[in-house]
């Protein structure tokens, strides 16, 4: 992800706990519900708050049965939002969650970024 930022011209992203804390929060979460909203139907955003992560501009990209970080990436940059929030010159920090399940896919993937 660093490389494909540099490559554009942007700066790298840095991770943080409470980021990582948040992003494998997220990655549980969509195996049991895949979607951006949580599996009490509250805003992915919530579960920023709640690992006590603030910002001023957030993003959320997921994703599920990729097998690897490779495949799961080139999927996300030929996707145009997974893509904007990837080279999204505000952010400057990422977590990143991954979680294998027996469910339909398999393996589940969640990145979320901060400025």
């Amino acid at each position: 992800m660093n490389q494909i930022r540099t490559e554009n011209g942007l700066s790298t992203l840095t991770t943080t706990q409470e980021l990582m804390n948040t992003a494998q929060m997220r990655a549980e979460e969509i195996t049991v519900s895949f979607s951006h909203d949580r599996p009490d139907g509250s805003s992915c955003f919530t579960a920023f708050r709640q690992n006590g992560v603030s910002y001023r501009a957030a993003g959320e990209n997921i994703a599920a049965g990729q097998n690897n970080p490779q495949f799961v990436m080139d999927c996300w940059m030929n996707s145009e939002g997974h893509r904007a929030n990837i080279l999204n010159p505000a952010y400057n920090h990422v977590g990143i969650g991954c979680k294998y399940s027996n469910g339909y896919y398999g393996i589940y993937w969640a990145q979320n970024f901060t400025n």
